[in-house]
């Protein structure tokens, strides 16, 4: 499992075609998903012994979205306060924060007019 510390706004980028970005509506948050339209989106139930092998005492927000059928993503709260994602994933699965995408790669914009009809929010 890898967890990103990410601040609202901010987003991660996995496989070159997954945005997931973190949002503030109010007192809540929310995650934002865009994706081609080909890839399922599924909620599942929590599991959170997952945690139990992190230092840090965290906490599980909202649900876990399961991204086609081997990525999971979790919102995660540290003791501290502090949001990151928990994203469960092959090791060949790329994942990147976005700030650091490759410069020489790039999402296929052609996907943005599918993606924007698949974003899926959950609020805490």
């Amino acid at each position: 499992m890898l967890i990103i510390g990410r601040d609202v706004g901010e987003s991660v980028i996995i496989v070159d075609e997954i945005k997931i970005t973190l949002l503030q509506k109010g007192s809540n948050l929310e995650i934002a998903i865009d994706a081609p339209l080909d890839i399922e989106f599924n909620r599942v139930k929590q599991i959170p012994n997952n945690l139990e092998k992190f230092k840090k005492k965290a906490r599980i927000i909202g649900e876990t979205i399961q991204i086609g059928e081997s990525i999971k993503v979790s919102v995660i709260q540290t003791e501290t306060g502090l949001i990151r994602f928990a994203i469960d994933a092959p090791k060949e699965i790329s994942v990147f924060r976005e700030e650091i995408y490759p410069k020489g790669k790039q999402i296929d914009h052609s996907l943005k007019r599918q993606i924007t009809h698949k974003s899926l929010r959950f609020t805490s």
